[in-house]
């Protein structure tokens, strides 16, 4: 008996998902579309998503930081009828003194509001436009191979840097589901040295590569894989314990289907007595509108000496 009532419940369930979900399918002409997948038929690319499924790499400045230190972020992203709150997380963890940094990060909760006209295009299946959940895991590593005034005129690295799959809520476009990696070399010089202060210029140079989902979907994915030159421009002005940055930052996917995302970043720092608070502000160019506002705080646990 117990087992029957198990089994009819869940029927039961399953048509009250399927009656929620007639306003979609006659919405998306599900599923003459794109077949009987209603996954497929939400676009993984960067310009239908939310912010945080696809991030802009931010563009280093070839200085490997000493200290074992724990970053704590909040951001709040708007643009693109979409209002999104969420955390962010990073371990950095230096593996040789001036030489070479493993971190990994995450984003441990985010919720999301979404208009409808939005909510329509993404091919969300969330009804209200309303929700929350977790985000990626994502790792990488950074290698300087050159220093500037030692026997070169710049500084010069090599991260590789990737994205697990344990970001959720595909169904409403929130995360991909799928693996991304990127490879990149950055490149920085000082200039306008003085005792106290000085200018950093800095660029990198990379590609970023995503699995994306083909379909027969309008400007839908016509590859399994999209590869992205990857390349960035910046500079930085250091005066005693106070830094500011600014960046624009860019990849290009061949795909044309809104995936060349763009960001102006601006970011001020001051170091404090172990650690350091950031204030940041990004603004999307070229198909991905959001302006992002956040406020980090780095944590020093411990400096390596060699």
């Amino acid at each position: 008996m117990k087992f029957l009532m198990t089994f009819f419940a869940l029927l039961l369930f399953g048509q009250v998902q399927a009656q929620n979900l007639d306003w979609w399918d006659q919405l998306h002409n599900y599923p003459d579309a794109a077949g009987p997948d209603r996954l497929d038929y939400i676009s993984i690319s960067p310009g239908y998503l939310g912010p945080n499924a696809l991030r802009m790499p931010v563009l280093g400045n070839v200085i490997i930081d000493n200290h074992i230190s724990f970053d704590i972020r909040y951001e709040y992203h708007q643009g693109n009828g979409d209002i999104t709150n969420n955390a962010f997380l990073q371990l950095n963890l230096p593996i040789k003194r001036d030489k070479a940094m493993f971190y990994v990060n995450s984003i441990p909760l985010e919720s999301w509001n979404v208009d409808a006209s939005t909510r329509d295009e993404r091919r969300m299946m969330g009804i209200s436009g309303k929700g929350k959940t977790t985000g990626d895991i994502a790792f990488g590593i950074i290698y300087k191979i050159f220093t500037e005034k030692k026997n070169w005129p710049f500084n010069f690295a090599m991260r590789a840097h990737a994205k697990t799959t344990t970001g959720g809520n595909l169904a409403n476009a929130r995360y991909t589901d799928a693996s991304m990696l990127y490879w990149e070399g950055s490149f920085s010089r000082s200039f306008f040295e003085q005792e106290n202060s000085r200018f950093l210029g800095k660029m990198m140079l990379g590609f970023y590569t995503y699995q994306t989902n083909v379909n027969r979907l309008i400007n839908g994915a016509t590859e399994r894989q999209n590869d992205a030159p990857l390349y960035g421009l910046g500079l930085e002005y250091h005066h005693s314990k106070w830094q500011i940055d600014t960046d624009w930052s860019n990849y290009q996917g061949y795909q044309k289907h809104r995936d060349n995302p763009s960001f102006l970043r601006f970011n001020l720092t001051r170091q404090l007595n172990g650690g350091a608070i950031s204030l940041g502000y990004h603004h999307g160019l070229r198909q991905w509108d959001w302006d992002t506002f956040s406020i980090n705080y780095r944590i020093h646990v411990a400096e390596i000496l060699d």
